[in-house]
């Protein structure tokens, strides 16, 4: 391989899947971390994944996670999203059939863009026909419903298995904003959290985002996380 694709993410939270409220999705957790346990990579017919849901449900994470954990066990992986792909170029598919593990984000962006189309389907032939990388791709909408205009690219995406990720539900929100506060060395209270979803959008990056700023004035102000002032600092 001739060049290296780092994960290129820059989080203060590490995304993993401790991290990583399952809920429902217990089965794809499952499923993506043991895409590439050695004993059951020889056998194991999953060497493509696809999997969707709606925007702010965890698919990044799930990528992220699946790709921090493919680097834990000394496996080499890219990850790319398609929300880059103006600033990418088409000939980096090449060789990525090489790597153990390569994650693709945001497949509906490229709806489109019939190169970019073209050159993701020669990439699946290849994953096919060589055997030794795991291909998972997310979106946000069903095979069937991805608006593609390579009908061919469809056929190829339900050559692997296809699993939809579910909503959390509120409390399993909640106990997302309070893991990650507590990775922040803050303490959020259930009612605090329970405040957040309440008042602001319920999708998990803006939630984030809020923490971002109550995790900045909390230290500026030392102040702990009490409703009073989350209303304050994010002007409820």
């Amino acid at each position: 391989m001739s060049k290296q694709l780092s994960l290129p993410v820059s989080l203060k939270d590490q995304v993993t899947f401790d991290n990583f409220i399952v809920g429902e999705n217990q089965q794809l957790v499952s499923h993506l971390q043991k895409l590439l346990v050695p004993e059951l990579i020889a056998s194991s017919q999953s060497w493509l994944t696809y999997f969707f849901a709606e925007t702010g449900l965890g698919k990044s994470h799930l990528l992220f996670s699946t790709c921090y954990l493919a680097e834990q066990n000394n496996h080499s992986c890219v990850y790319l999203s398609f929300k880059d792909k103006e600033y990418l170029s088409i000939e980096m598919l090449e060789g990525l059939e090489l790597y153990d593990l390569v994650c693709f984000d945001d497949v509906e962006l490229i709806a489109d863009d019939l190169p970019w189309q073209v050159a993701l389907f020669d990439l699946i032939n290849r994953v096919k026909e060589q055997g030794q990388s795991r291909l998972i791709i997310a979106g946000r909408f069903p095979l069937q419903s991805l608006p593609l205009q390579l009908p061919d690219l469809v056929s190829r995406l339900s050559w692997g298995v296809s699993f939809r990720l579910v909503a959390l539900e509120d409390i399993e929100r909640c106990n997302a904003i309070i893991i990650r506060a507590e990775q922040r060395g803050l303490s959020m209270p259930m009612e605090v959290a329970k405040f957040l979803i309440n008042h602001l959008q319920r999708d998990l990056p803006a939630l984030m985002q809020s923490l971002d700023k109550l995790d900045e004035f909390s230290l500026q102000q030392q102040r702990k996380l009490t409703i009073p002032f989350v209303k304050s600092t994010l002007n409820l």
